[in-house]
């Protein structure tokens, strides 16, 4: 799963494995802005709209 920047690529590791946006801020040092920012652009990106089908997506490249 391609996202854009090493730090998107970071953050979208942690959303794949059901990790909150509280726990991302405080693992990556992040503001909640920042991480809402860039979860706004991975989903973009990766054609989902929510957390459950990024985790579905995931999932499905996992098989």
């Amino acid at each position: 799963m391609h996202c854009g920047s090493a730090r998107e690529g970071r953050l979208a590791a942690h959303l794949a494995r059901g990790r909150n946006s509280a726990f991302i801020q405080k693992e990556l040092f992040i503001t909640n802005n920042t991480v809402k920012a860039h979860v706004k652009h991975i989903y973009q990106k990766l054609g989902v709209s929510s957390h459950q089908e990024l985790i579905d997506l995931v999932d499905g490249e996992k098989r």
